[in-house]
C-alpha cells in the first residue's frame, strides 16, 4: 500500500466529458472535474457557488424573445418580444413594464427567430416571413413601431431589385406617359400578390424608372403606373422586381456596419447582402454605383449557402448554413460598390443562434448543434480561425436556443459565456483569452431556463417555474448578492412573519444575515412564520452546487494506479469566505468550539481538513451545499491509499 497525494490547484478546465476518462495524461485532466454543477468558475482558479436569480415580476405570456435596447449606461431597456405583443422594460425599474405596443406583425412562430440591430435611437426588426419593422424611441420609456420603409423621391421607393425571372422575357409599356396604363409580359410572369409592388428598369435615355402594380389581370398583363415619363413604349429586357415582399420574402438578419444599413438574405435570395446608401439607412438606391451609393452583393459558392446572422465587428462578419466569411474593409478603404468582396474562412456552418461578441472573438452555434466555435482574426495569417471551445465538454452542450456573453465589469479579466438549452439547463463558459483559460460547467433550477438577456453588463433571464402547481413565466436577474433562485430580499423591524406573494404553497429556504434560518412552506398567500424573529430575510428556491472530483491517477513502482483499487483517506480544502460545505454526506464543521455562539457566524477562509472511509475504484470526491450560504473553493488535496 502506498500513501499518495492530489493536489487540484485550479478547476479552470470545467467539467470534462466523460469521452476524456482515461487522458490522464493530458493538461485539463488535472485541472478538470466528473461534475461541475452550479458554480461559477474564477479567474484565480477557484470555484464559487453561483449567484441566485433575484425576482423581478411575474410575465403575462409563456414564450418570449427578449433583446436589449441600450441608449448609454443610464438609459437602457428590455424588449420583451412575444406574440403580436412588445413589452418594455426600464431597467432602472425593472419590476414593472413601462408599455404594452399591441398588434405588432411577429408571430410565436417567429418568436426566436427574429433578429435585431440598432443605430442610436432606432432599432430594426426583422424575420424572413415578415415586413421589417422599425422601432424608434420618441421619449424616455415611450417606444413607436412602424413598418420599416425606404426612401421616397420622384416617385421612386429606394428599395433593392432584382431580375428573378428568365432574362428573355421583356415587358411592354401602352403609352410613354405616367399615367394608368397596362403592361404586357411576353410570357408569364404577373400573379394577383404583385399588386402594391414595383418594377423597376432603365430607359433609352438611361433614367430609372418604376412601375407600380395597381391591378392583375393575367399571368401577362398588369394595370399600373410609372414614375416618369419614358421615350418610347418599346419593349423592356433590362427590368429587375423589388427584393423584399409578401411574395418574394423579406429580410432575415440585419446590421448597422460602416455607417450601412445591411440587410442579409431573404427567402428567395437566400445568399445575398443590400446595404443601403452610407449614411442613409433607408435608402438603398443603387444609382449609378458612386462610392457612397446602395451595395448588392451574392455570396458565390458552389453551393448556396443561407445568410443565417451578421456581425458588426472588426469586420462584416456573415454566418451562413454551409460557412463563415468576413467582408474585407481597412481604415483607408472604406465599403463601396467597386472594391467590396466577400472572403470564406471557414466551413462549419451556423445553426438559428445568433452568434456573440465573446472575450475578443465571435462565438457561433455549429448547424450540428453539437460544437461553440470562436471566429477570431489572426492579425499573424490576416484571416479568420474558428476553434471549437466545446472539445472538452461536448456533452454539456444539448440543443441551445441562444447563446449571450457577459463580462461583469469593464476591467474584468474573465468573461462568461450562457447557453439555454432545450432541457431548461444552462451551460456557462469561462474564459479568459491571454492566459488560455476557459471550462464549462452547468446551472440548472427548480425550473427551466428559458432566454436570457444581457443589459449593462446585467443578465436578465425569462425563467419558467412551476409555482402552486401551476407553471408560472417570471423576469429574474442574476445577482452575485443573492444566494437562492426567484428569490425576494426584505428588511422590517424584528418579526417572525414575513410574505413572498410569489411563491405561494411553496417551499422555500430562508437566509437572514450569515444564517441559514431552514426550509419552510409558504401558506396560499406567500406567508410564512420563522421559529426566530429577524430583521433582515432573503427568501427564494434553493439550488445544490455540486463538484465531484476525476480519479486521481499516480504513477506506481509497478505502473500506474488505473483500475486499482484506492481509497481517500483525508480530503483538505481550500475554502474563502465560506459558510457551508458538505461532503461524504457530512457537513464539514465552520465554527470553532472557542467561538461565540451568540454571534453571527463569520466566514472563514482557511484548509479545513475532513477524514473519508471506503474503497472504491475511483477515489472520486463529492462536495455539495445544502444550505443557501457562502461557499467558495480554491482548491484540493486528497490523500490516497492505493
Amino acid at each position: 500500500m502506498a500513501l499518495l497525494r492530489q493536489f487540484y490547484t485550479n478547476f479552470t478546465s470545467g467539467e470534462l466529458t466523460p469521452l476524456l476518462s482515461s487522458r490522464v495524461d493530458a493538461n485539463a485532466y488535472k485541472n478538470g472535474t466528473k461534475k461541475l454543477r452550479n458554480f461559477r468558475m474564477l479567474s484565480q482558479g477557484g470555484i464559487r457557488r453561483r449567484g441566485g436569480f433575484r425576482f423581478l415580476q411575474t410575465l403575462t405570456n409563456t414564450t418570449y424573445q427578449s433583446e436589449a435596447y441600450i441608449f448609454d449606461e443610464d438609459e437602457a431597456y428590455i424588449l420583451l418580444f412575444s406574440n403580436t405583443k412588445l413589452e418594455v422594460i426600464d431597467v432602472t425599474a425593472p419590476t414593472v413594464i413601462t408599455q404594452t405596443i399591441t398588434g405588432c406583425p411577429w408571430t410565436t412562430a417567429m418568436i426566436g427567430e427574429l433578429r435585431v440591430s440598432q443605430s442610436g435611437d432606432t432599432m430594426v426588426v426583422v424575420h424572413k416571413d415578415m415586413a421589417m419593422q422599425k422601432l424608434t424611441r420618441t421619449a424616455v420609456d415611450t417606444f413607436d413601431r412602424t413598418d420599416y420603409a425606404f426612401d421616397v423621391s420622384d416617385n421612386k421607393t429606394f428599395q433593392p431589385f432584382f431580375r428573378f425571372s428568365a432574362p428573355s422575357i421583356t415587358i411592354t409599356p401602352a403609352a410613354t406617359t405616367t399615367a394608368s396604363q397596362n403592361f404586357q409580359a411576353s410570357a408569364d410572369l404577373f400573379s394577383s400578390n404583385m399588386v402594391g409592388e414595383k418594377i423597376e428598369f432603365t430607359d433609352s435615355a438611361g433614367t430609372i424608372v418604376q412601375i407600380s402594380i395597381t391591378a392583375f389581370t393575367d399571368a401577362q398583363n398588369v394595370t399600373g403606373t410609372l414614375s416618369a415619363a419614358i421615350a418610347n413604349t418599346n419593349a423592356r429586357d433590362t427590368f429587375k422586381e423589388q427584393v423584399f415582399s409578401t411574395r418574394k420574402g423579406f429580410a432575415r438578419s440585419v446590421t448597422f456596419h460602416d455607417q450601412r444599413l445591411i440587410f442579409g438574405g431573404s427567402r428567395d435570395l437566400p445568399n445575398h447582402l443590400f446595404m443601403s446608401k452610407a449614411g442613409e439607412f433607408f435608402n438603398f438606391d443603387a444609382g449609378t454605383g458612386l462610392d457612397d451609393e446602395s451595395i448588392q452583393v451574392q455570396i458565390a459558392e458552389n453551393q448556396i449557402s443561407e445568410i443565417k446572422s451578421l456581425a458588426s465587428f472588426r469586420h462584416l462578419v456573415i454566418f451562413t448554413s454551409e460557412q463563415e466569411l468576413y467582408v474585407p474593409t481597412s481604415e483607408n478603404r472604406p465599403l463601396t460598390p467597386s472594391t467590396i468582396s466577400v472572403k470564406k474562412q471557414t466551413s462549419y456552418g451556423s445553426g438559428e443562434v445568433v452568434a456573440s461578441d465573446f472575450d475578443g472573438a465571435l462565438v457561433f452555434l455549429t448547424k450540428s448543434k453539437g460544437a461553440v466555435r470562436e471566429f477570431v482574426y489572426s492579425d499573424i495569417s490576416q484571416a479568420y480561425n474558428a476553434d471549437a471551445l466545446t472539445l472538452l465538454s461536448p456533452h454539456i452542450i444539448g440543443v441551445p436556443s441562444q447563446m449571450i456573453s457577459q463580462r461583469e465589469a469593464q476591467d474584468q479579466v474573465e468573461a462568461y459565456l450562457y447557453l439555454v438549452n432545450s432541457d431548461g439547463k444552462m451551460p456557462v463558459f469561462m474564459s479568459i483569452r491571454k492566459e488560455q483559460l476557459q471550462g464549462w460547467c452547468e446551472w440548472s433550477t427548480q425550473g427551466n431556463f428559458k432566454n436570457l438577456v444581457n443589459v449593462n453588463r446585467q443578465v436578465y433571464c425569462i425563467v419558467e417555474r412551476t409555482i402552486n402547481s401551476s407553471t408560472v413565466t417570471n423576469l429574474e436577474l442574476l445577482d452575485n448578492t443573492y444566494h437562492t433562485d426567484c428569490a425576494s430580499k426584505q428588511t422590517a423591524s424584528a418579526t417572525k412573519n414575513w410574505t413572498v406573494a410569489h411563491l405561494p404553497n411553496t417551499e422555500v429556504v430562508v437566509k437572514s444575515g450569515n444564517y441559514s434560518m431552514g426550509t419552510y412552506t409558504t401558506n396560499g398567500s406567500g406567508q410564512l412564520t420563522l421559529t426566530d424573529a429577524v430583521t433582515n430575510v432573503e427568501i427564494g428556491l434553493n439550488f445544490t452546487p455540486e463538484l465531484t472530483t476525476l480519479p486521481p491517477e499516480f504513477q506506481l513502482s509497478d505502473g500506474i494506479s488505473v483500475g486499482q483499487k484506492r481509497r481517500v483517506v483525508r480530503a483538505v480544502l481550500d475554502l474563502n469566505e465560506t459558510l457551508d460545505v458538505k461532503t461524504k454526506g457530512t457537513n464539514i464543521l465552520i465554527r470553532r468550539v472557542t467561538d461565540d455562539f451568540s454571534l453571527e457566524p463569520t466566514p472563514i477562509t482557511e484548509r479545513k481538513e475532513v477524514y473519508l472511509l471506503g474503497w472504491g475504484k475511483e477515489g472520486t470526491v463529492t462536495i455539495t451545499q445544502d444550505q443557501p450560504l457562502p461557499l467558495t473553493i480554491n482548491g484540493l488535496l486528497l490523500e490516497v491509499e492505493v
